[in-house]
């Protein structure tokens, strides 16, 4: 009797340690957004917005280059992002125990100074994604803008981390082969015209487009965008496999956007190990959704990989 009692308490251990360790393994949550939507749709984050809150993640991950990550920074922000901080660099002055007490506190705490000081700090410091946010509470503050502004940055980004009283949020996207993907692309494209087979990318774009009037009409663009047959159409686009005979810029290209996504969870993969993070939220656009799914499962089994179409 004695005997079965033991089995039983070590098998009711078992059982309670395995359900510990499940509920204790790290997610990750991707949304697909649609970057810019137009006026006559202009609330369609509101539901990706609903459904990120009721999510309760503890870090959020976006489509911008990490301030560590040299070569993406040169390649997407040289234009523009990366002089503009240089001239703030020339004004600004780091206090560093200033900083350090305003990355420790609740966002509801600090004053319109406080976001207007961490807007210099992050442009200083190359941190696009950060740099928006706190410009966005500086105009906005933590109430939000009351009109849609028709972008995820604005629309479902920044109100996401109010919502969840975040003062920080993380890059993770990957820009390495910026310049030969454009180039294969362009490359892709000539010979598709030359051929005839860019007629194949124009039926995936007029189908996709029907597709969405009756989404949109009824509010529902964001869910149709996350929806597993139209992020196999993006990413068909994306990855320029549209053709039926093979072509050899078009094939380069596809590589070049699979190592994008590649290094994107890479760049999730390390932060949300080293933050220790459990149910953190990527925020990108629905084309890499299913290709950073795919990459982040490979890299990171033990990790649980979600979307919304599932």
């Amino acid at each position: 009797m004695k005997t079965i009692i033991s089995i039983l308490v070590l098998l009711n251990i078992s059982i309670t340690s395995l359900f510990a360790q499940q509920q204790k393994k790290t997610e990750v949550f991707i949304i697909g957004t649609m970057h810019t939507v137009p006026k006559i749709v202009k609330h369609s984050y509101r539901p990706l917005l609903k459904i990120a809150t009721s999510y309760n993640p503890d870090a959020i991950y976006v489509e911008r280059q990490r301030s560590d990550d040299t070569l993406s920074l040169k390649n997407y922000e040289s234009n523009w992002f990366i002089p503009y901080g240089d001239s703030i660099a020339t004004i600004f002055k780091n206090d560093t125990n200033k900083t350090l007490i305003l990355q420790d506190v609740s966002i509801f705490s600090m004053k319109p100074a406080d976001f207007q000081y961490l807007k210099k700090y992050y442009a200083v410091t190359r941190d696009k994604a950060n740099w928006y946010y706190y410009a966005y509470l500086s105009k906005y503050g933590v109430k939000g803008s009351k009109k849609p502004l028709r972008n995820e940055n604005g629309d479902l980004t920044s109100k996401l981390a109010i919502a969840m009283d975040m003062n920080y949020i993380y890059a993770m996207d990957y820009q390495h082969e910026t310049q030969s993907y454009t180039k294969l692309s362009r490359a892709c494209i000539k010979q598709s015209n030359l051929d005839g087979e860019i007629h194949y990318l124009k039926k995936y774009h007029k189908r996709e487009y029907r597709n969405a009037i009756i989404p949109a009409l009824f509010g529902r663009l964001a869910y149709h965008t996350n929806k597993q047959k139209t992020v196999n159409m993006y990413e068909i686009s994306n990855r320029f496999t549209f053709r039926k005979t093979d072509c050899s810029p078009c094939n380069k290209a596809a590589e070049v956007w699979d190592r994008r996504n590649t290094g994107m969870a890479k760049n999730i993969g390390e932060q949300v190990l080293q933050h220790g993070h459990k149910k953190a939220i990527v925020i990108v656009g629905a084309g890499h959704l299913l290709g950073l799914k795919r990459a982040l499962e490979k890299q990171h089994p033990e990790f649980t990989i979600k979307i919304m179409d599932e």
